[in-house]
């Protein structure tokens, strides 16, 4: 919990062709982001997250300092979200 800084990379997660399994992925990750209320920086450097953003980020329980997107297929929702 007391976690503050997270990278993840390139995970193989399609959200172009969203399946059950997926969005199950998906919410699991808001769920253990959720479980970090020390994160300040969080970096998802080719995570394919297309429109999926909001639901990833929506646990946290605190704003981050600094979130890394590069590469990760973002749409206009996703920066609206931001």
């Amino acid at each position: 919990p007391e976690l503050r800084s997270l990278k993840l990379q390139f995970r193989d997660m399609d959200v172009l062709s969203p399946t059950p399994e997926s969005a199950i992925g998906i919410r699991c990750l808001a769920r253990q982001l959720g479980m970090l209320p020390g994160l300040r920086e969080l970096s998802l450097t080719s995570c394919r997250l297309s429109g999926n953003l909001r639901q990833i980020l929506c646990d946290l329980q605190a704003p981050l300092e600094s979130l890394e997107l590069a590469f990760c297929s973002l749409i206009p929702a996703d920066l609206d979200f931001l």
